[in-house]
């Protein structure tokens, strides 16, 4: 995908975007640092989940599966 999208952007815009996204998630442990709740938060005193957590789906014609 990348070389189809040097091909088509140029390298220099590829590039820029290349640096950019790097600076967002070149660094694993301060991203993952963001998923820990704060201490003393309600959060940080439950038990961490083994799976992801549910959230309500909200359809394209708005609202939720529940009628909400």
């Amino acid at each position: 995908m990348e070389s189809r999208w040097q091909a088509r952007f140029g390298g220099e815009t590829l590039g820029a975007v290349r640096a950019a996204l790097e600076q967002l998630a070149g660094d694993h442990a301060r991203l993952a640092a963001g998923l820990e709740p704060p201490p003393g938060a309600w959060r940080a005193s439950l038990r961490r989940p083994a799976t992801l957590p549910h959230y309500p789906m909200v359809l394209h014609r708005g609202g939720f599966p529940d009628g909400n």
